[in-house]
């Protein structure tokens, strides 16, 4: 799953965080900042008896050491913004992966039926070869006719098209499975790949009741709503600073030169040290309207918290309905196989006694193909099924226990 795209997106996203969260934490730590100025004054300048009693250049230099000991509550309000947002993104990468798992088992799947189908077909086409053999021995030895052989002939084109297209679409299954684990494509008709194992159907004991509570606990989708509806609180509080006083200790030390020329000193210098307070008395109402939208954002979040859990709900219900119809397809099927099977060599046996015609045998072996078709495609729609729910409950609560990728 590592080089799956998407998961590797989400991945690099919660890696983003990481550098969200140490700009937050600054807020706690002291800033330290230097600053320097350099001034050329006009000859004149600010003389009061009208001599040039003042130096021709001002010059300075400060450093600042400032800590930040009252905010309002916006620095706690971005630290803690920026830890729900990294747990977003760990969601988020949750997500990614819970739905890769889901799509990889699925192509898994696909790939086990339709080589299952390719062999189906196959025997079908192996049938049909040997009767159209029989029937143009037939039609040599004068115990047969030309219609016959016709009628094997075109039976065989059909079939083995059906041969080419179950063919070509389990190279397109190896592709997408390809593409979703980042495997490159190969010029050739061979798969990049090879899968092991065969498209089974255990029947899994699973009860509505506990899919439905354990996935309303476990959905990242869902704690991924609330996190960003308690982030959104949080920056209402940032919001709200920005009109409440800010209260700072700062310690510096400054350099700065003597404009008067009499002075016996060039240049001032020492430590210093104090309290800033400062306090917005009007913005031009920014704030208020800053405020409005989070209050909106908030609103917006806690419906669509609302509509995730009823979209999960939804989502494990039509799973779970999904599997128990495709256990009971599976049923119906391998009973139709069975008949389909017995069917086939009944027509044997007549055409062998003359008793019924070759029109009955091809249309007995199309009936077998089509019903064990039929019961490859319900065994993997009950595997899919499976995959679903697991994916609509969650990676944590074990459901998959048949063929893994």
């Amino acid at each position: 799953m590592t080089r799956n795209a998407d998961v590797a997106v989400a991945r690099k996203r919660l890696e983003e965080t990481a550098g969200a969260i140490v700009e937050a934490r600054a807020g706690y730590l002291p800033n330290l900042t230097s600053s320097a100025s350099y001034q050329l004054l006009e000859a004149n300048y600010a003389n009061l008896d009208g001599t040039a009693s003042r130096r021709p250049e001002m010059w300075s230099i400060a450093i600042r050491l400032t800590e930040n000991i009252y905010s309002a509550g916006a620095t706690a309000g971005r630290m803690e913004m920026a830890r729900l947002n990294r747990s977003t993104r760990l969601l988020d990468y949750e997500v990614a992966v819970d739905r890769a798992v889901m799509e990889t088992h699925i192509a898994f799947y696909d790939i086990l039926q339709n080589r299952a189908h390719v062999v189906v077909r196959q025997e079908a086409v192996t049938f049909l070869e040997n009767e159209l053999a029989n029937q143009r021995n037939r039609l040599q030895l004068g115990t047969g006719d030309r219609f016959q052989v016709l009628r094997a002939e075109v039976s065989l084109a059909l079939e083995r098209t059906g041969l080419v297209e179950a063919q070509t679409k389990l190279s397109n299954v190896h592709l997408h499975l390809g593409e979703l684990l980042a495997i490159p494509a190969v010029s050739t008709n061979a798969a990049p790949f090879t899968i092991a194992g065969e498209l089974t159907c255990a029947p899994q004991p699973l009860d509505l009741g506990t899919c439905l509570n354990r996935a309303l606990e476990l959905r990242p989708e869902l704690r991924e709503r609330a996190n960003e509806v308690s982030a959104q609180r949080q920056q209402l509080i940032v919001d709200r600073s920005a009109m409440r006083p800010r209260v700072d200790l700062f310690v510096g030390y400054d350099v700065v030169n003597e404009p008067d020329r009499l002075a016996s000193h060039t240049y001032y210098n020492g430590a210093l040290g104090g309290v800033a307070v400062t306090w917005p008395w009007f913005d031009g109402f920014a704030t208020k309207g800053r405020i409005q939208s989070t209050r909106a954002r908030i609103e917006a979040g806690e419906e669509a918290m609302t509509a995730a859990y009823r979209a999960v709900e939804a989502e494990v219900v039509r799973a779970f309905h999904d599997l128990e119809q495709a256990e009971q397809t599976i049923t119906a099927q391998r009973k139709n196989v069975a008949l389909a099977e017995e069917s086939l060599q009944l027509a044997r046996t007549n055409v062998g006694l003359g008793s019924a015609t070759q029109l009955e045998l091809l249309q007995a072996r199309l009936d077998l193909t089509r019903a064990q078709t039929a019961e490859l495609s319900a065994r993997f729609g009950y595997n899919a099924a499976l995959a679903r729910l697991q994916r609509a409950v969650s990676s944590k609560f074990t459901i998959l226990t048949g063929p893994t990728p």
